[in-house]
């Protein structure tokens, strides 16, 4: 049997206080894990673009953990290939970043997504 963590953080997740804590995590995975960013959370943002940069920044400079995003912003307007592609990325990852932005957008766009089923598992 594997064992699975789930972190749940409030505001703030890439601020240089939580650095010890995203390492401590990363650092239960062993050497190099694939380590992704779900932009779901912050896609209806303008600025969508900008948070993704800055979160990869984060994690590969503050965090020393090369991230890929995976982009899912609006599901309505995803492809089917574009949607598979994101629950293979989440399948395939040994660690999920999911954040900052809304969580309730969050929900109501994965809704019809097997995403919260694979998170979950």
């Amino acid at each position: 049997m594997s064992s699975h963590l789930l972190v749940v953080m409030g505001s703030g997740e890439t601020t240089p206080t939580m650095v010890t804590p995203h390492q401590r995590v990363l650092a239960t995975l062993g050497d190099a894990p694939r380590a992704v960013l779900l932009d779901t959370p912050y896609g209806f943002q303008e600025n969508a673009d900008d948070l993704s940069a800055k979160s990869v920044e984060y994690f590969r400079h503050n965090v020393g953990t090369p991230v890929d995003v995976v982009s899912l912003r609006r599901v309505q307007d995803a492809t089917s290939v574009e949607i598979e592609r994101a629950q293979t990325a989440v399948t395939d990852a040994d660690w999920v970043f999911v954040g900052p932005g809304s969580p309730s957008y969050l929900v109501q766009q994965l809704a019809a997504t097997r995403i919260p089923q694979l998170l979950r598992e």
